[in-house]
């Protein structure tokens, strides 16, 4: 079994228990707690050592999450890990708020420009897309200075771009298919 088939197994079967549980928003916090604490390299390192037994892993978890997660949320990492499957955990916290997001309706953005962007800028663009697509948002922002000006927005799978980079790529393809005429 691949590994996409597995976190989507994982993440299905915690979607169902917290929905049915009422327990969708707390484990949906969870779950994005944990995505971060996955992308930390130390975190990534203690889930592979093959040294820790399953026990030790669930004890440590248990010791860095049980204050802030629910527990379903914590019954469901501590299957996994008993399961061998720790490995898979990023992939499921990713799956789960996928399935979140699709139950609430929350479309994703993602803002890119070559400058910091300030907060009241980025709830105008939050709030044009809620109005354009008459759903939540979920819009974060990051900095790319190849961008030169302007900005790329995605949404889902949709993309404008507005960005200086592209309109000089443009420029650049016309003229080099102009014909010069004397």
């Amino acid at each position: 079994m691949n590994e996409s088939q597995i976190s989507v197994r994982y993440a299905k079967a915690l979607f169902q228990s917290a929905l049915e549980q009422q327990l969708l928003e707390d484990v949906y916090k969870d779950m994005e707690m944990l995505a971060s604490t996955c992308k930390l390299e130390e975190f990534q390192h203690m889930l592979v050592v093959p040294t820790l037994q399953p026990s030790q892993k669930v004890k440590i978890l248990g010791d860095i999450f049980e204050k802030h997660f629910s527990m379903i949320s914590l019954s469901m990492i501590s299957l996994i890990v008993k399961n061998k499957r720790e490995t898979y955990l990023p992939g499921i916290a990713r799956y789960f708020k996928d399935l979140y997001r699709k139950e609430k309706g929350v479309r994703i953005a993602r803002l890119l420009t070559a400058q910091p962007v300030d907060e009241a800028a980025l709830n105008g663009v939050r709030s044009l897309i809620k109005k354009a697509y008459d759903s939540e948002v979920e819009l974060t922002s990051s900095i790319n200075k190849d961008v030169i000006g302007g900005f790329v927005l995605t949404i889902e799978d949709m993309q404008y771009d507005a960005s200086v980079a592209t309109y000089l790529r443009r420029l650049k393809k016309q003229l080099l298919q102009t014909s010069i005429e004397k």
